[in-house]
């Protein structure tokens, strides 16, 4: 059915909620004893941990709970085992296999693999998506400006989306995508898709007479608050968000009108805010929904997401894989309980789905974003203290990410320096020295440094005397705070 569009789209329409949950757990289930019997990997990687695990199962819904199987990540499983033993039959097949990577923080790229079936299917789900998320009375004309080559992303859109609109891969290049529209002229619907800061970036240039054209902004690789939405909003007609990870599948969940909704109500009501969401966080989630035939996703006691691919076709499935996420699901039900308690039912309005929502905070490594790549502390860590300049008087560093006047997304690595210690005469050295060595261990960093980020909005590097600045009142908790997160960005 996942084929065939028009008879899938009847399993998402309203009314049929409890019978997708359950299927989708059982779905969930079958996919983890499936994965036991042909995977070489998964079956030594759960014999390792004890054998096949007691299922139990609910007793209200007479679905298995799956919590007894052991998570999995990239370090215990991707990482431990070759690519053949994570392939059903043990046996990468000969063709019809796409290879994408990513690197993260490593700095050591990993392969992923996703077999034939699966990308026709999730080239399926892409374009129903992107149907309904854009109007169809004009042409659609889709500007892929994503990260091109090997991360997983771009190849990805390009390959799902070719097949029902007209699309030009142009990566994050502004002026290709100026070029393109002038060229082409505004007969057609527009839908450029990348990264925050570059749509950002975009929707500034004046060469493009936004009133003339209609377009659309698809987003992806990072979050953003809604006050850079309301500002990209002043150029674009839509601009919506979608979330997956190179591990599993990209567009995994979308944000609904409902979700941005949601979302902005969450920003502007107290009342609802801490009815709906964690706020011991100190960031408000993103929201999307998600198609829970497709994936099964809970939350560990760490506060982390772990998600099951349910689906049949996977040549290297995950079985509750912690992407290390943090985040929850709110079931349509429980959602519209709290919304009516809250005297909150007005954001119901023209509800067209009632697929459940993944409420998502960010990364529980405590990582922040610069153009789509993962910059944690612990890589901050390795290249500060490997500088011989900087070193000796370092007291501690935080990562900012905020949105400065303009709404620009920026990056900074705050320093601060021990105390009494005079400032560096050369930090503008420091900076570039530190930034060089990122892109030597983080391979995503220095793609989106050099190819992805725009020229006027580099990351940049702050020396700060003890207590100043972002260190000023000192450290509020036992351990130290490598994240900012007083920060506007952060709050919205």
């Amino acid at each position: 059915m996942a084929h065939m569009g028009g008879l899938y789209r009847l399993l998402l329409v309203p009314g049929f909620e409890g019978m997708r949950w359950r299927l989708g757990i059982w779905r969930a289930w079958r996919a983890f004893y499936a994965a036991h019997a042909r995977v070489p990997a998964y079956r030594h990687y759960i014999d390792s941990r004890g054998g096949l695990p007691d299922i139990h199962f609910d007793r209200k819904d007479i679905t298995p709970l799956l919590a007894a199987v052991p998570e999995m990540d990239k370090a215990s499983y991707v990482k431990a085992y070759l690519i053949a033993e994570q392939i059903v039959g043990g046996r990468l097949p000969r063709r019809g296999v796409m290879v994408d990577e990513s690197s993260g923080s490593s700095g050591t790229p990993t392969s992923w693999v996703r077999g034939a079936t699966e990308r026709r299917i999730v080239s399926r789900m892409m374009q129903l998506s992107y149907r309904d998320s854009v109007d169809r009375a004009r042409p659609v004309f889709i500007l892929n400006a994503f990260a091109l080559g090997a991360w997983a992303t771009g190849m990805n859109v390009s390959i799902s989306l070719t097949d029902s609109s007209i699309l030009k891969s142009t990566g994050p290049n502004i002026d290709k995508i100026v070029e393109t529209m002038l060229e082409f002229g505004p007969g057609y619907r527009y839908v450029v898709m990348g990264y925050p800061p570059f749509l950002k970036t975009l929707a500034d240039d004046p060469r493009i007479d936004w009133q003339a054209f209609t377009v659309d902004a698809g987003y992806g690789g990072e979050g953003i608050s809604e006050g850079l939405r309301t500002y990209l909003g002043q150029r674009f007609h839509r601009v919506v968000g979608s979330y997956g990870a190179s591990d599993l599948e990209v567009n995994m969940a979308l944000e609904s009108d409902l979700a941005i909704r949601l979302r902005r109500a969450i920003g502007e009501d107290e009342t609802l805010r801490k009815s709906l969401i964690r706020t011991d966080y100190g960031v408000t989630p993103m929201i999307f929904q998600y198609n829970p035939l497709a994936y099964y996703i809970e939350t560990n006691e760490a506060g982390e997401l772990v998600v099951t691919m349910s689906r049949p076709f996977h040549i290297a499935p995950k079985i509750r894989y912690n992407i290390h996420d943090r985040g929850h699901v709110m079931r349509f039900p429980e959602l519209k309980r709290r919304l009516l308690a809250a005297g909150r039912d007005d954001l119901l309005k023209d509800v067209r789905t009632d697929l459940p929502f993944l409420f998502l905070y960010g990364r529980s490594d405590m990582s922040i974003d610069y153009y789509g790549a993962n910059v944690t502390p612990d890589s901050v860590r390795e290249v500060l203290y490997g500088m011989p300049a900087l070193a000796p008087v370092l007291s501690t560093f935080r990562l900012l990410s905020y949105e400065d006047e303009t709404t620009t997304k920026r990056m900074e690595i705050a320093v601060e320096l021990v105390e009494g210690a005079p400032m560096p005469p050369n930090p503008e050295m420091i900076e570039a020295e530190a930034f060089v060595r990122l892109t030597e261990i983080n391979a995503d960093f220095l793609n989106a440094l050099h190819r992805t980020a725009s020229p006027d909005n580099p990351p940049r590097l702050t020396l700060h005397a003890f207590g100043t600045g972002p260190f000023e009142g000192g450290q509020r908790k036992l351990k130290n705070e490598y994240v900012a997160s007083d920060v506007s960005y952060d709050r919205l």
